[in-house]
């Protein structure tokens, strides 16, 4: 049997504030389950740990002078993240296909106490930026690049689950990569960090046609709308119609923020003007709990 992934015993306790001994008793008792090691060690996986610290409501703060799990673990997490994140090691994790270990890293980021946002800014980013260096330069294969973006799919939306559900605000956003961008990732984090923040998101995903979006704003009247774009292929005819894009929604009040790494040149920047420029996530999540501070 291989070694399972996992906590163990004595760090689950430290989590949720309690002795390994009653870890152990929980365990027996069926409450929080784990599995065993070649040689029989109990390792308790991210997803299920997660699961009963948020049933139980363990592991938060309870008096005055108590140390919150966040407090306690940060000590070492800034060393830890530079160690068990690195780009080389967390790169090598995605381009292998190894959704469960990319999931539990997530998973245990969030049970230290990182926000949404920092994880995907400091671990999601810097892995997949290399990953498309590679393939530009030709040392991985598209099939890597490819399997690589559906690790990061699949572990994110398994770190999705594992979130508390926010308090929802009544707000609707729409979600798109600009027409000629085929990058469906950055859509789908946008997309969770704004449903993080309580806002319900229309994801359209990848080469989303302006006009097409602008018909889809009319129709649902969002509170904003999200545009990414990591490419721009034919900027004359897609200035031109972001300026229509523009002067339809602007009509019916309705802000734009784009993302992106096109978006850092200025110069596109005058082409595409809009309320709000993220060079984040973390920008993201702001600019949503801005819109709705009042």
């Amino acid at each position: 049997m291989a070694d399972i992934k996992g906590f163990t015993t004595i760090e689950v306790a430290r989590l949720c504030r309690v002795s390994d001994a009653t870890v152990k008793r929980w365990e027996e008792a069926g409450l929080l389950k784990s599995e065993r090691t070649s040689g029989g060690h109990r390792r308790f996986r991210a997803e299920e740990v997660v699961r009963f610290q948020r049933e139980q409501g363990l592991g938060l703060k309870q008096n005055h002078g108590d140390e919150s799990v966040t407090k306690t673990t940060n000590r070492a997490r800034d060393k830890k993240i530079r160690s068990d994140f690195s780009v080389s090691s967390f790169f090598q994790t995605l381009v292998d296909g190894g959704e469960e270990s990319a999931a539990n890293a997530f998973i245990t980021a969030h049970l230290e106490g990182r926000p949404l946002t920092e994880i995907i800014d400091r671990i999601v980013c810097p892995a997949m930026q290399t990953v498309g260096e590679l393939w530009y330069q030709g040392e991985i294969s598209i099939t890597q690049e490819h399997l690589a973006t559906r690790t990061v799919i699949s572990a994110i939306y398994k770190l999705r689950n594992a979130l508390p559900v926010p308090e929802m605000k009544n707000g609707l956003a729409v979600c798109c990569a600009m027409e000629g961008d085929l990058h469906e990732l950055p859509t789908l984090l946008a997309q969770i960090a704004i449903e993080n923040e309580g806002v319900e998101v229309i994801n359209f995903g990848a080469s989303t046609p302006l006009y097409c979006l602008a018909d889809e704003a009319a129709r649902h009247s969002p509170n904003f709308i999200c545009v990414s774009a990591a490419i721009i292929n034919d900027l004359e005819r897609l200035s031109r119609d972001f300026q229509d894009f523009r002067e339809k929604t602007a009509k019916l009040e309705i802000p734009i923020l784009l993302g992106g790494r096109v978006f850092e040149d200025e110069h596109l920047r005058r082409r595409f003007k809009s309320e709000f420029y993220a060079r984040s996530f973390t920008d993201v999540a702001e600019f949503v709990r801005n819109l709705y501070k009042n």
